[in-house]
């Protein structure tokens, strides 16, 4: 008998939860902008004595050029902690930093031929400018040039 209810009260559950809407959904309209609003740049390396990555954010300052497309950076690597040692702060270069950058809302971003790529360690020394390419949700695409300005310790 309790499995006889185990099972009706399953179906019960089935019948509630599942939807019979197929049709009569509203349409939302999708985003069209390929904007780049944002960008940044951080340090990371694997602290052995206390067994965990760590990630130093730079300094940046963001000047975003909306007609002409083009993002400028000045980066400037910040002052030692205790976290961040002489040592290490030492190591940071252009040649070693991770990017990244705020974009419109469902867009997707993708570096221009041989950019650096953002999100992972990467040579942002080698190039005067770097292109990305920002695809808006409706399929509209922008390309977007980041150059970097100046460098300091």
């Amino acid at each position: 008998m309790k499995k006889i209810y185990n099972v009706l009260f399953s179906l019960f559950l089935m019948t509630m939860i599942s939807s019979c809407l197929k049709a009569g959904l509203e349409e939302l309209p999708a985003y069209e902008d390929a904007d780049i609003t944002n960008f940044k740049f951080e340090y990371r390396w694997f602290d052995d004595a206390k067994n965990r990555m760590c990630v130093e954010q730079m300094t940046i300052k963001t000047k975003i050029d909306k007609e002409n497309l083009i993002v400028t950076c000045d980066i400037t690597v910040p002052k030692a902690d205790d976290d961040f040692t002489n040592e290490i702060r030492d190591d940071v270069s252009l040649s070693n930093l991770v990017g990244y950058c705020d974009i419109s809302t469902a867009a997707v971003v993708a570096p221009v031929g041989n950019s650096p790529k953002l999100g992972e360690i990467q040579d942002f020394s080698t190039q005067d400018e770097m292109c990305y390419k920002v695809t808006a949700a409706n399929g509209y695409s922008k390309v977007w040039t980041l150059r970097i300005n100046s460098f300091k310790k």
